[in-house]
């Protein structure tokens, strides 16, 4: 059947929910009381579809004028406060259709809005887990200090805040004047860390070739003086748009955007969202989120179509399972295969939030050998673990038990499993209230815990801890503030940190030290930070 058939048949499924859509709203006070109960509530607890991009390795050669994308400028920032840190993405300058090619020429003129625009601090910050339990005096630091190290992408990075940071790379080799995210994952084959990349440009004030992602490569051990990064050449777009994901009717796409990657069994894999529209600061709206990953005999980035997950009921070829749209974002980690008993089986744990900054955070983990067969993710409801079903997943950070707005009620009845298996989720979208942001996780053998990172409603970073990704995740600990860097976002740490891979610069073992990237609006650049841990771990028992 074609794809145009089993979308109809999709939407005729849908139909008669939506003419039901009336008398659930009409029932909305005594459904969404029921949908605050306390066992829905938050708290911390395939076949390869090939396309064209970039292997592991980046090319060396010159785009050719087909591959090339000039933009004007995208987006207009006005003045703001550092409280408010207005931290903007380009906005839904380029639209992809289903006859689009891989190359897309940005429209001219300006944009209203931007992707990763900062609104003012919210009311509410992240609630969720109490302290872990320490000795009987001893309790972890509520906030611990991280200093810059180095910029690792720009040319000249002169907007505050950063002035006067060290420039560790000047990235103009790389085709890059302005790019964010720098996600990073170690590949064993080539002992390289991959580092991936949002929304890139060529030139100042985000014009020039536009590159929705693009990957560079580092072998540095040492970056106690910034993160070197390999010279490989211009970097390209890696992942590339795939018309054939989206909804035939309706349906445009912005941009590509990863959000976690890893490397599990030797197969590099990486998250990604596509996104439909950026909305109001600090919002935006996805069609789905995938998996796209490296095929060594080809050397491209291809889509795992059986990876997909619509954020909506008209976001993908796929049709939408309730659940799906809190996994719209992810952060992996991987269960150290040193903890896996003999016969056991090792787990790739998945982190989710729903598009923008409002939502809460979510877990799923699935066996090494199924990570690209979503029937096999293990949802995290609270108590167990539920096969199959994301709509069980509850928040692990953060509260979506009453989201926000005059429309906030509507959202939560719409969401609650208990109507219609929360299927009209897909219609409203997701909870919000948590005010989880991109987020980073890590197992740390300095301190013997998973570590996550993420950025809050105040647009502070916060650092958690926990001995399992299910078990009681400890107070939120403040490394960095939007009041000292404005515009601050996604802290993704760096995998070798508190591993016994990196060295200080007299060749010694640099352990107690997190290093983790941080994207900066000001500059639209990416900035090496450091945290020593040495203080919380002198309160972990």
């Amino acid at each position: 059947m074609s794809s145009t058939n089993n979308a109809s048949a999709y939407v005729g499924r849908l139909g008669g929910l939506a003419v039901g859509l009336g008398v659930g709203v009409a029932i909305l006070a005594g459904a969404g009381a029921a949908w605050a109960d306390s066992s829905d509530s938050g708290g911390s607890g395939s076949a390869a579809q090939g396309s064209s991009g970039t292997g592991s390795s980046p090319k060396t050669t010159k785009p050719s004028a087909s591959s090339a994308r000039t933009t004007n400028k995208l987006t207009t920032r006005s003045a703001k406060t550092p409280a408010a840190a207005a931290a903007a993405k380009p906005s839904a300058a380029r639209v992809v259709t289903a006859s689009a090619s891989p190359a897309v020429a940005a429209p001219s003129g300006l944009a209203s809005s931007g992707r990763r625009q900062i609104a003012a601090p919210a009311a509410a910050s992240v609630s969720g887990a109490a302290t872990i339990s320490a000795a009987a005096v001893v309790t972890s630091p509520s906030s611990i200090a991280s200093s810059p190290v180095g910029w690792v992408t720009g040319q000249t990075n002169t907007a505050y805040p950063g002035i006067g940071w060290p420039q560790t790379n000047n990235t103009k080799g790389f085709g890059i004047w302005g790019t964010d995210l720098g996600i990073m994952w170690e590949n064993p084959l080539t002992g390289n860390i991959q580092l991936a990349f949002g929304d890139t440009f060529s030139g100042p004030n985000m014009t020039g070739d536009w590159r929705s992602n693009v990957l560079l490569l580092s072998q540095d051990k040492n970056l106690t003086n910034g993160l070197t990064l390999l010279q490989t050449g211009y970097a390209y777009q890696f992942i590339p748009s795939s018309s054939g994901a989206l909804f035939p009717f309706f349906n445009s796409e912005v941009t590509i955007i990863p959000t976690s990657a890893i490397s599990v069994a030797n197969q590099q894999y990486v998250n990604y969202m596509s996104v439909k529209s950026w909305d109001t600061p600090g919002r935006w709206t996805t069609n789905y989120s995938a998996i796209s990953m490296y095929n060594e005999a080809t050397d491209k980035w291809v889509l795992l179509p059986s990876t997909i997950r619509s954020a909506s009921w008209f976001g993908s070829s796929r049709p939408y399972v309730p659940g799906n749209q809190n996994f719209q974002q992810a952060a992996y980690v991987l269960e150290p295969a040193d903890q896996v008993a003999e016969g056991d089986t090792q787990y790739l744990y998945a982190f989710g939030t729903p598009s923008g900054r409002a939502g809460s955070a979510y877990l799923s983990r699935v066996a090494v050998d199924d990570v690209d067969n979503l029937a096999k993710y293990q949802y995290w409801n609270g108590n167990d673990w539920v096969t199959g079903k994301p709509v069980a997943a509850t928040p692990i950070i953060g509260d979506s038990t009453r989201s926000a707005g005059l429309f906030g009620p509507i959202v939560d009845w719409a969401n609650n499993p208990k109507v219609l298996g929360g299927i009209l989720g897909g219609l409203f979208g997701a909870k919000t209230g948590g005010n989880v942001s991109e987020m980073s996780v890590q197992y740390n053998d300095y301190l013997g815990k998973y570590v996550m990172m993420y950025a809050d409603g105040n647009n502070n970073v916060k650092l958690r801890y926990a001995d399992e990704p299910n078990g009681q995740w400890s107070a939120p600990i403040t490394v960095a503030t939007s009041a000292t860097y404005p515009g601050l976002y996604a802290p993704m740490i760096h995998p070798w940190s508190g591993t016994g891979k990196l060295v200080d610069n007299n060749g010694n073992p640099d352990d107690s030290t997190l290093y983790w990237n941080m994207s900066l609006w000001g500059n639209y650049n990416v900035v090496l930070m450091k945290t020593d841990l040495s203080s919380l771990k002198s309160t972990l028992v």
